[in-house]
């Protein structure tokens, strides 16, 4: 009898072990312990296909994630700047101020992508001028555009 089975890890947190990898457990910890407890399952040749399966299916999507991030990263670079024009009165004060929401309709109308609110990252801007805009398209992936603020009277 064998002292050690062949089991697939069914959580990534067992050991800092990835979901579906093959790992070697004493026969005694795999029955008592981990199989009851749904950490890990016995490795036959048909689980280890499916897992792979599964594995190569979400590393194409990672894939693809990635090159369409790529893309709208790209895109989003060619906008040399955002303009926006804001009414004035006769202060020379602004009639409220530019939000996000002014930025992701200009974003959206211009180059027809679409971000979220806490997607766009600008500091209080309520008079006319020049700006920088960050633009988080992933969590590590920032773009900074120029945001113009063009002062227009009725």
């Amino acid at each position: 009898m064998k002292k050690k089975v062949q089991v697939i890890v069914k959580n990534n947190n067992f050991k800092k072990e990835h979901k579906g990898k093959v790992i070697s457990v004493f026969r005694g910890y795999a029955f008592n312990y981990l199989i009851p407890n749904g950490i890990v399952s016995l490795a036959t040749k048909n689980q280890i296909k499916h897992y792979q399966m599964f594995s190569e299916i979400a590393k194409k999507e990672k894939e693809a994630n990635s090159i369409a991030t790529g893309k709208i990263k790209t895109r989003v670079e060619q906008i040399p700047k955002i303009t926006i024009y804001k009414k004035i009165g006769d202060n020379k004060l602004m009639f409220g101020s530019v939000k996000e929401k002014n930025i992701i309709n200009w974003i959206y109308k211009y180059s027809n992508i679409k971000f979220e609110k806490k997607q766009i990252q600008i500091n209080n801007i309520d008079n006319a001028n020049i700006s920088l805009v960050k633009i988080q398209i992933k969590q590590n992936i920032v773009v900074t555009v120029k945001l113009c603020i063009i002062p227009y009277n009725t």
